[in-house]
């Protein structure tokens, strides 16, 4: 999975979510916490998939912004574009544990081609804002009935302090944590590094040392939650209520007008244990670049 960066003291680069029969997952991802299941027919659904890395095993989700293309993290870019299907469905696990040809065949997509953003530089652990955690997907296939290109929204002018903000994902919707000691704790590093236990530094010591349970993803969740500031080409939500945080990275962030959900944003990134901010790329800056890179994707 990837690596650790801290961002503002409190916020953790995410990662696709590992599908397994185990419930815990790595929390460097992103999750719908406090939020609704989405119905099949629901409008919000309509342009939502899942990114799945059959090799990894990890999930992503993504927005359909084209009859082929797909917008996520750049975080979730995979080894091999062959590794990575775009599942359309409202829940991954009855997809990928099909053994129906014709359903494979429908609804989950192999993709062709994937372009991660222009400043996006994994091994930069420096950058702590404006990551240009964004990319692109291709894929091949027809889309299944019912679903759509999202529709972006016009202008940047309703991202405003306050103003509320639909997200939507696959990850886990449930998150428990207890304490442990860490002199007793086995494969301690290992369990650090890939978010199974959350440790405050002191001068390299661990101490205050939880260890994380996650459940419950694979199933399309929504919630909302207020902007609280913004960066040149970041927004950042105020997600003690509810938010995203394992699955739900590469997902979309939209601005809700008269009935209809207008995408803005890709989840990027949150707290350590979803529950205070969250983090979203501002897809609108990236409009020039997301239209000239759809041109260059095979």
């Amino acid at each position: 999975m990837h690596r650790l960066l801290i961002v503002f003291s409190l916020i953790v680069l995410t990662s696709c979510a590992p599908k397994s029969s185990s419930t815990r997952v790595n929390l460097k991802n992103s999750f719908i916490i406090n939020g609704a299941d989405v119905k099949i027919g629901d409008g919000i659904a309509s342009s939502v998939v899942g990114v799945y890395n059959i090799k990894e095993k990890a999930l992503c989700t993504g927005s359909l912004i084209a009859s082929n293309i797909v917008l996520t993290a750049a975080h979730c870019s995979p080894e091999h574009v062959s590794d990575l299907k775009i599942i359309f469905t409202n829940d991954i696990d009855d997809i990928i544990t099909s053994h129906e040809a014709d359903i494979l065949q429908e609804f989950m997509l192999s993709a062709t081609d994937f372009k991660v953003g222009p400043t996006w530089d994994p091994k930069n652990e420096s950058i702590e804002i404006n990551t240009g955690d964004i990319a692109l997907v291709k894929f091949k296939g027809k889309i299944p009935a019912g679903y759509r290109p999202a529709t972006f929204l016009a202008d940047a002018s309703l991202l405003k302090i306050g103003n509320m903000v639909t997200v939507a994902g696959f990850g886990v919707n449930i998150v428990s944590s207890k304490k442990i000691d860490p002199n007793k704790y086995p494969h301690l590093d290992e369990a650090i590094e890939y978010g199974e236990v959350l440790c405050d530094d002191e001068n390299g010591k661990n101490i205050n040392c939880v260890e994380i349970d996650t459940d419950g993803d694979g199933i399309l969740r929504t919630t909302t939650a207020p902007i609280s500031s913004t960066q040149t080409t970041e927004i950042i939500l105020d997600e003690r209520k509810s938010g995203t945080c394992s699955g739900d990275s590469g997902g979309p962030a939209y601005i809700r007008q008269n009935g209809e959900f207008y995408l803005f944003g890709v989840t990027s990134r949150g707290s350590a244990l979803c529950d205070e901010v969250g983090v979203y790329t501002n897809a609108l800056y990236y409009r020039p670049w997301i239209a000239e890179t759809i041109k260059l994707l095979k």
